[in-house]
């Protein structure tokens, strides 16, 4: 009959303890394993994916969180209400407070004043109107060298510089001691005091280089008497004279036809009258 085998009770110990070595050792491999895997996986994905690291900073998409709190609008300081319809542009410049204040801790500078002359509030003219036509009169520039200008003072552009004296202009309008006027061509403004009203001063009469003196004469015609500018019909008639006008003979000159004039001044205007229509108290001197 068999022996039946039996085991001690150190046997069992020595049993156990050699079960609880071995599953140890298996767990020890396992989790060397698992680490060499990981770290393999690691390498493999950072040589794959060398942007990884870029995306970890983007910003997370929003969610529907009911629970999340808004983040509340900046306030305006100024107190206006914000146009719903307006847009944040970054390149809009701010436009600066016209009068000076302090709003929290910043100011706001108030911009230096204009130094600018105001304009005259009297209306300034490029043309003459219909009624300034009608009561224009004759002038002539009494100084030299005179500046004529956009309006009535000297900040305004200058128009014809350098007028050189006894230059006829058309009268229009005294505005604030300025005359406007017509010069040549154009239209613009002359201090009054270099001006005078009348037809222009000859030569002659100016530096009083005149031949004997004057005499006395009158006018003697049927009609009128054209007082002009030169000795000779052609030129442009300044005025007519009726019979009996008193006026003061200076000399006489000849025409290229041999014709003779009279330099005369009526007490407003100078100019030639032709020898025939002129009666004088003396024999007139020839310059």
């Amino acid at each position: 009959m068999a022996k039946k085998f039996r085991l001690q009770p150190g046997g069992i110990l020595f049993l156990v303890a050699i079960v609880i070595l071995i599953g140890a050792l298996i767990a020890v491999i396992a989790v060397i394993s698992s680490s060499c895997r990981a770290d393999k996986n690691a390498q493999v994905t950072a040589t794959a994916s060398p942007t990884a690291t870029a995306t970890s900073t983007a910003t997370p998409p929003p969610t529907d969180d009911p629970f999340a709190t808004a983040t509340p609008a900046p306030i305006d300081p100024s107190g206006a209400t914000p146009d719903p319809n307006s847009t944040d542009d970054p390149n809009a410049s701010v436009t600066p407070s016209t009068t000076g204040s302090t709003e929290g801790s910043v100011t706001i500078a108030t911009p230096p004043q204009s130094t600018a002359t105001p304009a005259p509030t009297a209306k300034i003219y490029t043309s003459p109107t219909s009624a300034q036509k009608k009561a224009a009169k004759a002038g002539y520039v009494y100084k030299d060298k005179v500046k004529m200008r956009k309006g009535p003072a000297t900040t305004y552009e200058v128009v014809r510089d350098a007028i050189p004296k006894n230059t006829a202009v058309t009268l229009y309008e005294l505005q604030d001691g300025w005359w406007f006027l017509k010069c040549g061509s154009k239209y613009g403004y002359i201090r009054k005091d270099m001006i005078k009203e009348g037809e222009p001063k000859t030569a002659a009469v100016e530096s009083g280089d005149l031949p004997n003196g004057s005499f006395e004469g009158t006018i003697k015609t049927n009609s009128v008497a054209a007082l002009r500018k030169g000795p000779s019909k052609s030129s442009k008639a300044i005025k007519e004279m009726t019979n009996g006008t008193k006026v003061t003979v200076y000399y006489k000159t000849k025409d290229d036809n041999g014709g003779t004039w009279y330099f005369i001044d009526d007490g407003k205007h100078e100019g030639y009258v032709y020898s025939s229509l002129i009666k004088t108290s003396k024999k007139v001197p020839t310059r």
